[in-house]
């Protein structure tokens, strides 16, 4: 199997959003091709959301975000556009500088979010879950899997295996296969090369 590293949460960071309304627990972050300091190509965080209200802008970069707990919410975009994610890793994609805006279903969520530069990398992200087997297409120069609820057990076609434990990342640099099997329970992948 492609050498590859399991990221732990205690690596994870805590900080508050850019509007100062909430937190992010970012995972794990990739700076830009540049070396810019102030910025990152890409992110995955996580954020509990416990009100309505605005999201922080982030001019430039696409978003997808998937419900990891809670009923769920609505987001409207402006101009007529909204999206409602109601369902366990339910995912929508909008661009970080649209004046997006949350309103709660019934109560506080969690959300699962991926921020991409545009300008710098293409993304994709797929998910599922509790599957008893999911064949995944590998594709990009990373390839990131999280395990948000229990562990999950991955198989290469060269037979080797790994096991992400819950709530742990896999990365993986330079995939040297195409495709791969997962089972366990529910997962996000996040894949991505360079635009």
């Amino acid at each position: 199997m492609t050498p590859y590293e399991i990221i732990t949460p205690e690596s994870y960071v805590s900080m508050p959003w850019k509007n100062g309304l909430g937190t992010t627990v970012e995972l794990l972050k990739e700076g830009l091709p540049n070396g810019s300091e102030n910025s990152f190509g890409w992110r995955l965080s996580m954020a509990d959301v416990t009100q309505d209200g605005a999201f922080s802008c982030f001019t430039g970069y696409d978003r997808t975000l998937l419900l990891l707990q809670g009923v769920g919410m609505t987001l409207d975009f402006g101009q007529g556009r909204t999206a409602e994610l109601n369902q366990y890793l339910q995912s929508t994609v909008f661009r970080g500088e649209d004046a997006t805006s949350a309103t709660l279903h019934k109560g506080p969520i969690k959300d699962f979010n991926l921020m991409t530069a545009r300008e710098h990398y293409i993304s994709r992200v797929d998910s599922g879950h509790s599957a008893d087997e999911y064949t995944l297409d590998v594709d990009g120069d990373v390839l990131v899997i999280y395990a948000p609820d229990t562990e999950l057990h991955i198989k290469s076609a060269d037979g080797g295996e790994v096991s992400i434990p819950s709530q742990h990342l896999l990365r993986m640099n330079h995939p040297s296969y195409q495709r791969l099997v997962v089972n366990g329970g529910s997962f996000i992948c996040r894949s991505s090369d360079l635009s």
